[in-house]
């Protein structure tokens, strides 16, 4: 009876063996990229521009693993892969700025510096708290990430985030994304070494936290599209020359030769006079009618119909059905 249990325990010892690493790989294996499934852009929507600060690790973890900024490089590179945001470099903008001012110096050559002024600005700030990174076993905590001998019938891996999204404008917090991740494994494949793992390496994504950790984020990633504000794009005077009024869109906005928009001025922004909040922006009057002459891929050019003060940035609406008045400029 003895020798039937133990060959009874050794085969189901060797099915862990085989399937469970197996499942785990298999799971890693999907879950790179993490960004299927995220909904793209509605057609129109501009991609906000986002910076991600460094996470905050409130989580008891204290392995040899930098989680704060380890978890947000994740994210970052999620949200590039995901093409629905303009993701701009905030961890090391100060050497960014460091070499453009370097370059200034009489040292450099003149070719090939860059223009100063032209960093981008970051609408939304995206912050993040590491609330939970840890696994459990046979009811039994571990945090130390150097040697797992764990017994027990397995052991289930965690991992929780809080992410905050601010407007930078008015630093107010738009809304939050609660997310997390779990992997359930055998008690077999604990039994390893997770000294050499490097974080956010192929092996680490072959761990039960591993792909914990990728669930967690794409979590994320899903609830910041849906909670980032999105902000549909407007034809807008881009430029002025001699002979033409330069419109910010082209063929990749559906512009045509012969259409015929509306010009009008800056739009009146009426604030709250206790809270300060803004209350609407109410349309500028009418300045005067273009009509489109040449369309290329991201620009067109227009011709003035009637009106006159055109300056960069102002709005215009289409004319789907223009009167002779229209067309004529009378």
């Amino acid at each position: 009876m003895h020798l039937r249990g133990a060959l009874a325990s050794f085969l189901v010892m060797k099915r862990y063996v085989l399937i469970v690493p197996l499942m785990l790989s298999l799971c890693a294996g999907c879950m790179m990229p993490f960004v299927s499934g995220v909904r793209p852009l509605p057609e129109g929507a501009i991609p906000p521009r986002i910076a991600v600060a460094s996470f905050d690790n409130r989580s008891s973890f204290r392995g040899q693993w930098k989680l704060g900024p380890g978890i947000a490089d994740l994210l970052v590179s999620e949200l590039v892969a995901s093409k629905n945001f303009v993701v701009l470099e905030r961890g090391d903008l100060d050497a960014v700025v460091d070499e453009i001012a370097r370059q200034k110096h009489r040292l450099f050559r003149a070719e090939g510096k860059v223009n100063e002024g032209r960093l981008e600005n970051a609408r939304y700030l995206i912050r993040g708290v590491i609330t939970d990174f840890s696994q459990t076993a046979g009811g039994s905590l571990w945090m130390g990430f150097r040697r797992l001998f764990i017994g027990g019938a397995g052991y289930t891996a965690r991992v929780g985030l809080t992410l905050t999204i601010i407007d930078i404008e008015s630093g107010k917090i738009i809304d939050s994304v609660q997310c997390a991740g779990k992997a359930r494994a055998g008690s077999v494949y604990s039994k390893g070494l997770y000294k050499n793992v490097q974080f956010g390496g192929n092996h680490f994504f072959k761990t039960p936290l591993g792909v914990a950790t990728a669930e967690a984020i794409r979590d994320g990633l899903k609830g910041i599209v849906e909670k980032v504000p999105q902000h549909l794009w407007q034809p807008m005077i881009a430029d002025l020359n001699s002979t033409q009024v330069i419109l910010n869109g082209g063929k990749d906005r559906g512009l045509a030769v012969n259409q015929i928009y509306r010009v009008r001025a800056k739009g009146t922004r009426v604030t709250d006079p206790v809270t300060g909040d803004l209350l609407e922006v109410l349309p500028g009057k009418v300045v005067g009618v273009l009509r489109i002459v040449e369309v290329r891929e991201r620009v067109a050019g227009a011709e003035v119909i009637s009106g006159h003060s055109f300056v960069r940035g102002q709005l215009l609406e289409r004319i789907a059905q223009p009167t002779v008045a229209d067309v004529n400029g009378s």
